[in-house]
Protein backbone atom coordinates (compact mmCIF):
# COMPACT_ATOMS: atom_id res chain seq x y z
CA UNK A 1 0.00 0.00 0.00
CA UNK A 2 1.09 3.37 -0.98
CA UNK A 3 0.64 6.68 1.19
CA UNK A 4 0.42 10.17 -0.56
CA UNK A 5 1.04 13.51 1.58
CA UNK A 6 -1.35 15.30 1.70
CA UNK A 7 -1.04 18.62 -0.10
CA UNK A 8 -1.80 21.35 2.04
CA UNK A 9 -3.03 24.69 0.87
CA UNK A 10 -1.60 27.81 1.81
CA UNK A 11 -4.23 29.48 4.45
CA UNK A 12 -5.36 33.11 3.88
CA UNK A 13 -5.47 35.38 6.58
CA UNK A 14 -8.84 35.28 7.64
CA UNK A 15 -10.74 38.96 6.42
CA UNK A 16 -12.35 40.24 9.83
CA UNK A 17 -16.13 40.83 9.36
CA UNK A 18 -17.95 43.94 10.88
CA UNK A 19 -18.92 42.33 13.99
CA UNK A 20 -15.49 41.29 15.29
CA UNK A 21 -13.84 44.65 14.45
CA UNK A 22 -17.02 46.46 16.67
CA UNK A 23 -16.28 44.01 19.38
CA UNK A 24 -12.55 45.29 19.60
CA UNK A 25 -13.28 49.04 19.04
CA UNK A 26 -15.80 48.69 22.09
CA UNK A 27 -13.53 47.02 24.32
CA UNK A 28 -11.55 49.86 24.46
CA UNK A 29 -11.73 52.03 27.60
CA UNK A 30 -10.25 55.95 28.18
CA UNK A 31 -6.96 56.06 26.27
CA UNK A 32 -6.64 52.42 25.18
CA UNK A 33 -5.91 51.99 20.95
CA UNK A 34 -6.39 48.94 18.93
CA UNK A 35 -4.37 48.83 15.37
CA UNK A 36 -5.31 47.68 11.71
CA UNK A 37 -2.76 46.77 8.83
CA UNK A 38 -4.42 48.36 5.37
CA UNK A 39 -3.56 46.45 2.54
CA UNK A 40 -0.76 47.55 -0.08
CA UNK A 41 -3.28 48.77 -2.02
CA UNK A 42 -4.59 51.40 -0.08
CA UNK A 43 -0.89 52.25 0.87
CA UNK A 44 -0.06 49.53 3.47
CA UNK A 45 -0.39 52.09 6.64
CA UNK A 46 -1.64 51.14 10.02
CA UNK A 47 -5.49 52.13 11.04
CA UNK A 48 -5.23 52.87 14.65
CA UNK A 49 -8.65 53.72 16.57
CA UNK A 50 -8.42 55.40 19.35
CA UNK A 51 -10.86 55.89 22.47
CA UNK A 52 -11.56 59.80 23.30
CA UNK A 53 -9.40 60.36 26.54
CA UNK A 54 -11.81 63.32 26.60
CA UNK A 55 -15.10 62.05 25.80
CA UNK A 56 -18.35 62.68 26.67
CA UNK A 57 -16.63 66.60 27.65
CA UNK A 58 -15.11 67.07 24.02
CA UNK A 59 -15.35 65.67 20.86
CA UNK A 60 -16.64 62.21 19.72
CA UNK A 61 -16.29 58.59 21.54
CA UNK A 62 -13.86 57.05 18.93
CA UNK A 63 -11.32 58.44 16.51
CA UNK A 64 -9.89 56.55 13.60
CA UNK A 65 -6.39 58.22 12.67
CA UNK A 66 -3.64 56.54 10.29
CA UNK A 67 -0.13 56.37 10.41
CA UNK A 68 2.88 54.47 8.66
CA UNK A 69 4.97 51.82 10.24
CA UNK A 70 8.43 51.67 9.72
CA UNK A 71 10.35 48.07 11.47
CA UNK A 72 7.44 47.52 13.74
CA UNK A 73 6.74 50.98 14.91
CA UNK A 74 4.86 54.16 13.97
CA UNK A 75 6.56 57.14 12.93
CA UNK A 76 5.25 60.49 11.52
CA UNK A 77 2.18 62.37 12.05
CA UNK A 78 -1.40 60.59 12.26
CA UNK A 79 -3.23 61.81 10.01
CA UNK A 80 -7.02 61.98 11.46
CA UNK A 81 -9.66 60.35 9.26
CA UNK A 82 -12.45 59.82 11.06
CA UNK A 83 -14.67 60.84 14.46
CA UNK A 84 -17.40 58.93 15.61
CA UNK A 85 -19.54 58.06 18.54
CA UNK A 86 -20.29 54.62 16.92
CA UNK A 87 -18.40 52.01 16.81
CA UNK A 88 -20.31 50.14 13.77
CA UNK A 89 -19.14 53.74 11.62
CA UNK A 90 -15.22 52.91 12.03
CA UNK A 91 -15.94 49.22 11.80
CA UNK A 92 -17.56 49.72 8.16
CA UNK A 93 -14.75 51.81 7.36
CA UNK A 94 -12.28 49.21 8.13
CA UNK A 95 -14.00 46.20 6.60
CA UNK A 96 -14.52 47.86 3.57
CA UNK A 97 -10.67 48.45 3.27
CA UNK A 98 -9.95 44.75 4.46
CA UNK A 99 -7.98 45.65 7.79
CA UNK A 100 -6.39 42.96 9.48
CA UNK A 101 -5.54 43.10 13.64
CA UNK A 102 -2.12 44.34 14.08
CA UNK A 103 -0.05 44.03 17.52
CA UNK A 104 2.78 46.74 17.14
CA UNK A 105 6.11 46.32 19.32
CA UNK A 106 5.96 47.92 22.44
CA UNK A 107 7.82 51.53 22.43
Amino acid sequence: MFWRKKKTALHKAKKLTQREIIGHIEQLSSGESVSYRLPEVYGGQVAVVEFNTEYPWRGRKYGLSIQTPVDGKLVGEKERVLESDEAKDIAAWLSKRRGKLLILAEN
